[in-house]
């Protein structure tokens, strides 16, 4: 996610925000947010990367409670995925924490891509950051770690949405 757009001025459209465009149409708007509509996943993408900015300024200056990573350790129940990372959404603007819930055998598997685990926590600070589940097919909270996890290139019929929905809380 240390990408730059526009040749480093970052004034223009991240390969995120352009493919959360192209997928996410429904809650595009954290609980807390009652401004102008937010009418697509770009918009959505621009308020959740304001409010992540929001959170590491709260946190970096010790404005919200302490950030705790926490972990557990859940095997995999035969093909099914136990959670990846973990936190609860927050009904805030500032002083949130950046608290998580990790679990160690996901991120200790060899076969788990670096990209799924980046979007497994996008995922996470997305609610952190006020969006809301359901982990379902055009949800802004799906879809733009989605597009993380298939590193911003289009939805494949081979790999459908429930594989990477398995890395989500």
């Amino acid at each position: 996610m240390g990408q730059k757009w526009n040749g480093g001025l970052n004034n223009g459209l991240s390969q995120m925000a352009a493919c959360s465009n192209t997928y996410a149409t429904r809650n595009l708007r954290p609980i807390w947010y009652f401004g102008t509509p937010i009418i697509n996943g770009r918009q959505a993408t621009e308020v959740a990367m304001d409010q992540f900015t929001q959170l590491i300024k709260d946190n970096g200056f010790r404005r919200s409670p302490r950030a705790r990573i926490d972990w557990t350790y859940i095997p995999n129940i035969g093909s099914f995925i136990i959670t990846t990372t973990r936190a609860n959404t927050a009904i805030t603007t500032t002083r949130v924490p950046l608290s998580v819930t990790v679990n160690a055998y996901q991120v200790d598997h060899p076969n788990t891509p670096v990209g799924v685990l980046i979007g497994s926590m996008l995922h996470s600070w997305l609610h952190r950051a006020g969006f809301l589940d359901p982990k379902t097919t055009s949800y802004f909270i799906s879809e733009c770690p989605m597009c993380v996890m298939r590193g911003y290139g289009p939805k494949l019929p081979a790999t459908p949405d429930p594989l990477f929905y398995q890395y989500f809380d």
